[in-house]
């Protein structure tokens, strides 16, 4: 005997009927309510299906909550745009967990190298004309003004020190997930502080 579907298609796409009413209607409380409860049970579902998916983490358990979250975030800003869809809303959010478990692992691809002994490695030294950390430094100063003392620091062990989000959260007692997200607001706040002529460049990101 097959079991139903979790979380069920037909309870989806009650609260999304009442998401549209309520957003046609103008009630932002009511629309606010039906996309939370419709997102209430994708967290511990992307959870598992995360954990199952990400072998070899060091916490699979704090990097598999990690991936659910940004599940939740991905779809809440979908939710946003539109609240019709070509297919079930089961089959938006797995192909968005999908990414968000990609998007997972290029971030922590640096922490999976194998362990090699220092004495196998070779030294080399940096390219002629590479600016040095205090170089860098002086060079992003325009940048980080207007950022507070933490901000600065994490912008200084990103973008100088060239540390990973979790060498990051481990020197600043943060889980990665609170690093990508202040690294995200400070790169915002870094933007605008740019100079008009880098500002106003458009090279297909965000």
């Amino acid at each position: 005997m097959s079991e139903e579907p979790s979380p069920p298609d037909a309870r989806d796409e009650r609260f999304l009927r009442r998401a549209r009413a309520a957003r046609d209607a103008g009630d932002a409380v009511a629309e606010r309510e039906a996309i939370s409860r419709l997102l209430e049970p994708y967290w511990p579902w992307a959870r598992s299906i995360a954990y199952g998916r990400i072998g070899g983490a060091n916490d699979p358990k704090a990097d598999a909550e990690e991936i659910a979250g940004d599940l939740l975030r991905r779809l809440a800003r979908l939710l946003e745009r539109k609240l019709d869809f070509d297919t079930s809303f089961r089959v938006v959010a797995f192909t968005n967990l999908s990414y968000a478990i990609k998007d997972y692992r290029r971030r922590s691809a640096r922490n999976e190298s194998t362990p090699v002994d220092p004495v196998d490695l070779s030294e080399v030294g940096a390219p002629r004309g590479a600016p040095g950390a205090e170089e860098m430094s002086d060079a992003l100063e325009p940048y980080l003004s207007g950022l507070n003392e933490r901000e600065r620091e994490l912008a200084h062990d990103r973008l100088v020190l060239d540390l990973s989000p979790s060498e990051i959260g481990e020197r600043h007692g943060m889980k990665r997930g609170a690093v990508d997200t202040a690294m995200h607001r400070i790169f915002k706040k870094m933007r605008k502080n740019a100079p008009p002529g880098v500002r106003n460049r458009d090279y297909g990101t965000v």
